[in-house]
């Protein structure tokens, strides 16, 4: 990828003339521009450096194969619009955190969830896009004791939630988590993994029956 495919003014990243369907913006720039990569036919993964503050209007607006993107911590501010149109979109890694998209649940109300922890905001939500979420925050921060607390009451609706989407990186790390997991939990999401034949889930869940 070249970045001199990059139109970039003043820090602001007003446009990209390449056909590369993995960009990383160039390092320096300081804004993603209003409409900058609107209706961009090739696009699928965005990658965001840290020197980036702020993401404009409709930035993204209409990239119909944008599937992934990694927003860094240094993004302070996203603008209304900027991801409409993004059919396609699933995953996105936001200051650290990692989920996957659910159409029913903006993009503007996750992103504040993430931003103040607020997690009444989260109640409305499809079940799956806010254990999504909440499992990205515990990910990115495992020793936080509110998101502990929400994960704890609804510890076996959410784990059986990471044996429906194979995720074993974070069962692994749950499992490692004493403060979530005990004898009788344990022994439901068990029963649950045997039923999905999640095999590798399973194996780390009788490791732990044995260490319990």
């Amino acid at each position: 990828m070249n970045d001199m495919f990059f139109l970039i003014r003043n820090g602001i990243v007003l446009g990209y003339r390449g056909y590369d369907a993995v960009i990383t913006i160039p390092a320096g720039a300081v804004k993603i521009g209003d409409n900058a990569f609107q209706n961009h036919p090739i696009i699928q993964t965005v990658m965001i450096p840290d020197s980036v503050t702020g993401i404009g209007f409709y930035a993204f607006r209409n990239c119909k194969l944008l599937n992934s993107i990694f927003i860094p911590e240094s993004v302070k501010k996203i603008n209304k619009n900027a991801f409409d149109g993004c059919t396609a979109l699933k995953l996105i890694s936001y200051h650290g955190v990692q989920f996957h998209l659910d159409e029913k649940s903006s993009l503007e109300e996750i992103f504040r969830m993430i931003d103040t922890a607020d997690f009444a905001l989260a109640e409305t939500w499809a079940t799956s896009q806010r254990y999504s979420v909440l499992w990205g925050m515990f990910s990115h921060n495992p020793a936080d004791k509110e998101i502990l607390a929400v994960i704890k009451k609804n510890f076996v609706k959410m784990f059986k939630y990471l044996i429906d989407e194979n995720n074993v990186k974070t069962a692994e790390k749950v499992l490692k988590e004493s403060k979530l997991v005990n004898k009788r939990n344990l022994e439901s999401i068990t029963k649950y993994a045997e039923e999905k034949q999640a095999s590798e889930i399973l194996n780390l869940l009788k490791d732990s029956q044995e260490e319990k």
